[in-house]
Parts: structure tokens; sequence; C-alpha cells
């Protein structure tokens, strides 16, 4: 009886942990297709952050954000604030300055409603609208704050659940901080020479997914910034 007991017990600690990674695995593909869906040729975020498994944290000045912007090249810096969510699920909500978003990505794809303006403005793309069942002008309960859901966007391009980047600094005590940088450069193909020309200053420089690797190097006096492309 003990054998048998002692046989369950590690067969489902195997399967916990097959469930954990495959969950995890899927995680991964789904967020690095969602990143790449930005559009954007530059990442930047801090050298010790999970890239896919952003928990919240957002160690990087937004005055970052203007750094970037003085580099050869760079034609627009979007700072994005992400918080992690286990409320009612697993979720990841993007404060995002609307004006620099939609320049570096070309905006969203709106099947209902408008862009953000307000302060308690929500946008959510149609997964997750039909995951919640959420309609446009729907109240949406979040960190212990209601938001007004004010456009319904197509899936596919960062995450699920978009705030203003301002009121979910206040919310979650991280005035004046960004968890990312997305960058565009004036064209595509000068992504590498932002790289090269980036020597000496506040970052290390890697490309983001699908775009390969690049060697790691510094950026100016912000030594706590990263480059992802």
């Amino acid at each position: 009886m003990r054998t048998l007991i002692g046989v369950v017990a590690i067969a489902f600690e195997v399967m916990l942990v097959i469930v954990i990674v495959g969950l995890t695995s899927g995680m991964l593909q789904e967020t690095a297709k969602r990143i790449e869906g930005i559009g954007a040729d530059v990442m930047v975020q801090s050298p010790g952050a999970q890239m896919f498994m952003v928990m919240g944290s957002a160690p990087m000045p937004i005055k970052i954000g203007e750094k970037i912007r003085e580099l050869r090249y760079v034609q627009y810096v979007s700072p994005a604030l992400l918080q992690f969510n286990t409320s009612g699920g697993v979720e990841t909500i993007w404060g995002i300055d609307q004006v620099s978003f939609r320049d570096v990505s070309n905006g969203f794809v709106f099947y209902e409603g408008r862009d953000l303006q307000d302060p308690d403005d929500m946008l959510v793309d149609d997964w997750q609208a039909r995951a919640k069942h959420v309609k446009l002008g729907d109240t949406y309960s979040l960190l212990n704050h209601s938001w007004k859901v004010v456009g319904i966007v197509e899936h596919g391009k960062a995450g699920r659940i978009f705030v203003p980047i301002t009121s979910l600094q206040e919310l979650v005590g991280g005035r004046d901080k960004a968890t990312i940088f997305l960058v565009r450069c004036t064209r595509p193909e000068h992504t590498p020479d932002v790289h090269r020309g980036n020597q000496g200053s506040a970052a290390q420089l890697s490309r983001a997914p699908g775009k390969g690797v690049h060697d790691a190097d510094d950026v100016d006096e912000h030594p706590g910034a990263a480059y992802i492309y």
C-alpha cells in the first residue's frame, strides 16, 4: 500500500510539473506574438527584468525615454507600465500613453468605441471582451478601481487590457516610472545602426521576438536600462 501511495504521489507531481511547463510555454509563445504585433523596432527594459513574466515592476525612470529619443535614427519612443494581476484570473494590464503608443505601433484597430482620453478609460481586446462578457460602456473593476470600457480593439497587439499610464502609475505607486519603452526607428533597417551607435549609452541591447539577438552594450548615465529589439 505504501509503495502504491508513493507511486501515485510521484506520478501526480510529474503530471503537475508537465501541466505547469505546458501552461508557461503557451504563455511565453502568446506573449511573444503579441509583443511582436506591436511593430516596434526596439524595446527597452531593465536587465534584470523577466521579459514575459512581468510582475508589475517598474524599475526605470520615465526620463530615460528622453535619452532614447536623442539617439540617432530614433523616430518615436513610447513608455509603458505593465502590472501583473491575479484577481479573478491572470492578466497583465498595460499602462500606455495613447499618443506615443499610436506613433510607435500605428495604433489599434477599433471594433467599437474610441481611444483612451480620460483617466478612468480602458480598452480591451476582442478576446478579453468575449472571455469576460464585457461590452462597450461597461464598468470593469480592476486593481480596486472602476474603469470604463471605452473601446474594444483587435487582439494581437501588446496586451489584452490597456489604461492610461498616468492612472496606472498612481494606482501602483509607480509615479514617473516605466516597465518598458517601445521604440520606432526612422526606418527598420536603421535598427542595427541604433545598436552600433549606442556605445557608451544607458542600456544593454538585444533584439526582440522574431528578430535575432545582439551583443550587450552600455547606454549613458542610466545603467539600469536594457534594450530588447
